[in-house]
C-alpha cells in the first residue's frame, strides 16, 4: 500500500497515456481516414471543374450561337416527330386495314396488335413499333407494285415479313404481307383520333 501510495503519480500518468493511445487510435485514426476520403472527392470534383472550365473557354467564341443551335435543334426534332402517329389504337388499326382493303380490292384478314419499343431516344421519346399482318390475292405484277406502293406510302412503315404462293399459269400471287408500323411516343405529341364519318341511323322516330 505504501509503494502505492508512493508511485500513485506514475500509475496515474501511466493510465493517461494509456487513454491517449486508445483515444488516438479508436477516433482519431477514423476521423484522419475520413477526411482524406473528403479531401480526394474534393481534388477529384476541382479537377472536373476546371476541365469543364478549360473545355468550355475552348469554345468561348460560339456560346452565344449555343442556344438558337439547340432551338433549332428541338424544332427540327419536333418536325421529324410529327411525321409519327403518337399511338395506334385498335379503332386506328381499323381505320387502317380499311384503306388497304381500297387498295387491295379484297377483304383482308386480321388481328389485333400492341406496339412495343424499338429504340429509346436521348429526350426521353421512344420509338415504337406494332406489326400487322394482312392478306393478299393480286398478280404477280400486282405484288411487285403493292410492295413499291406500301414502301413509299405517307405512313412510314417498313415490310417485315412477306410469304409468296404463286401461280404462274394464272399469274396469281397470293400469301401475307407482315407491316411494321412506326410509332413515336413523345411528351412532345399527342394522340389525334381517326377521322370516321357516322353513317345515318335511320329516323329519330319510328312511327313517321
Amino acid at each position: 500500500m505504501k509503494a502505492i501510495a508512493r508511485f500513485w503519480k506514475v500509475l496515474l500518468a501511466l493510465l493517461l497515456v494509456g487513454a491517449a493511445v486508445f483515444i488516438y487510435f479508436e477516433h482519431y485514426t477514423k476521423e484522419k481516414a475520413a477526411h482524406e476520403i473528403q479531401k480526394l472527392q474534393i481534388q477529384t470534383m476541382i479537377a472536373g471543374m476546371e476541365n469543364k472550365i478549360a473545355e468550355n473557354l475552348k469554345y468561348a467564341d460560339i456560346q452565344d450561337k449555343l442556344e438558337p443551335a439547340k432551338e433549332e435543334l428541338a424544332a427540327s426534332r419536333l418536325a421529324l416527330y410529327q411525321k409519327f402517329p403518337k399511338e395506334m389504337r385498335e379503332e386506328d388499326q381499323i381505320v387502317y386495314v380499311l384503306y388497304l382493303e381500297s387498295l387491295f380490292k379484297e377483304e383482308i384478314f386480321f388481328s389485333f396488335s400492341e406496339a412495343v419499343e424499338l429504340v429509346p431516344l436521348s429526350d426521353s421519346a421512344v420509338l415504337e413499333g406494332l406489326l400487322i399482318t394482312v392478306n393478299y390475292e393480286t398478280t404477280y405484277q400486282g405484288f411487285q407494285e403493292m410492295v413499291d406502293y406500301l414502301a413509299q406510302d405517307s405512313r412510314i412503315a417498313s415490310i417485315y415479313e412477306a410469304t409468296i404462293e404463286y401461280d404462274e399459269k394464272e399469274d396469281l400471287a397470293s400469301g401475307a404481307i407482315t407491316l411494321l408500323l412506326y410509332l413515336m411516343d413523345s411528351d412532345q405529341l399527342e394522340y389525334t383520333p381517326p377521322q370516321v364519318n357516322i353513317p345515318e341511323t335511320g329516323k329519330d322516330n319510328i312511327f313517321e
